[in-house]
């Protein structure tokens, strides 16, 4: 079977399972579900800022703060709608990615890291002392529903249906673009920098676009994530959310697209088989066995798989392909 047929083909099955899950899953399960494509969406675009792009950024919690930040405080004060206040937050992330990342892709590696970091805490800190405007410390409360046309979603199967549109919907955008001039283009300058300048290529001005077009996608997740709980708080955007996101990333692997989105699911379903069956075993430790488990994780997926899971699937299929092949000749 040909590549294009045979993408086509995972691509309906992979919609199909989405669909028929609520069909014949619980509630539990189908929220759970929807937590896995919000974060494996954010996980995505980050896999691609980090690995595919090689920017070392670490500002995406920060988007997905900002983006469910402005949304939410638009549809609690009755200036937009939720639905445009989704977009308008859209609009404010890409704005302020644009002014902020400017100056700082200059810098490279951990220079870059820090920089970006140092954003995340002062965001976070900001959201926490402007009580007026974000609700302080005690969080946004009183988010409305999201409403799309007059059809408001209020249940997790709307939420879940709307929240898999968007994970599928990056993870289709993405691979189109991988796959464009601009891919290549970022191919290019992830591996030398001085290489793609020397063929012409605009790196700054490439970077400048990948850094707000995941930026924007974060902040599209971010509202999704606000509306879905109706309510936000800081302390959601900080430290444990970049955490968990390097996490994702690491056990997926960045180097494919889908990558990070196959180590939301695990990671998000390990955790909560953790808490289901030591919760009771270990109640006052829960989040100290969460990081031992993850650190150990972590460590023997360096080791012993460097490419992350969605490596190591691919080379059981190169392999199994080099078999068959062997044996049908």
């Amino acid at each position: 079977m040909n590549s294009a047929p045979k993408q086509k083909l995972i691509w309906l099955v992979l919609i199909a399972v989405i669909i028929a899950i609520p069909l014949v899953a619980g509630s539990y399960v189908v929220g759970v579900m929807c937590f896995i494509a919000i974060f494996g969406g954010l996980a995505v675009s980050m896999g691609l800022l980090l690995e595919q792009a090689g920017m070392f950024s670490l500002a995406h919690p920060t988007w997905f703060g900002l983006g469910g930040y402005v949304s939410g405080i638009l549809a609690i004060r009755g200036i937009a709608p939720p639905w445009l206040g989704s977009i308008i937050g859209v609009v404010f992330v890409g704005l302020i990615s644009y002014a902020i990342g400017a100056p700082l892709l200059r810098l490279r590696g951990y220079y870059l890291a820090c920089a970006t970091f140092g954003l995340l805490l002062i965001v976070e800190i900001s959201l926490a002392q402007l009580g007026s405007l974000t609700g302080g410390h005690e969080g946004l409360i009183g988010v409305p529903p999201l409403s799309i046309g007059g059809f408001v979603l209020e249940t997790d199967v709307h939420y879940y249906y709307l929240s898999w549109a968007l994970c599928l919907a990056c993870l289709w955008f993405l691979y189109n673009l991988m796959g464009s001039r601009m891919g290549r283009a970022i191919k290019s300058f992830s591996d030398s920098e001085v290489a793609a300048k020397s063929m012409g290529i605009n790196v700054p001005g490439y970077k400048l676009k990948v850094f707000i077009l995941t930026a924007v996608m974060a902040s599209l997740t971010g509202s999704v994530y606000t509306f879905y709980l109706r309510f936000t708080q800081p302390g959601i955007f900080g430290f444990p959310l970049l955490v968990q996101l390097m996490t994702m990333v690491i056990i997926g692997g960045g180097k494919t697209i889908y990558g990070p989105l196959l180590g939301g699911f695990v990671v998000i379903w390990l955790k909560e088989l953790i808490h289901m069956y030591l919760g009771e075993v270990l109640p006052r430790m829960s989040a100290q066995v969460d990081a031992l488990f993850f650190g150990v994780l972590i460590i023997v997926i360096l080791i012993f798989m460097p490419g992350g899971l969605s490596g190591w699937m691919d080379r059981l299929l190169y392999l199994g392909r080099r078999t068959l092949g062997k044996t049908s000749g």
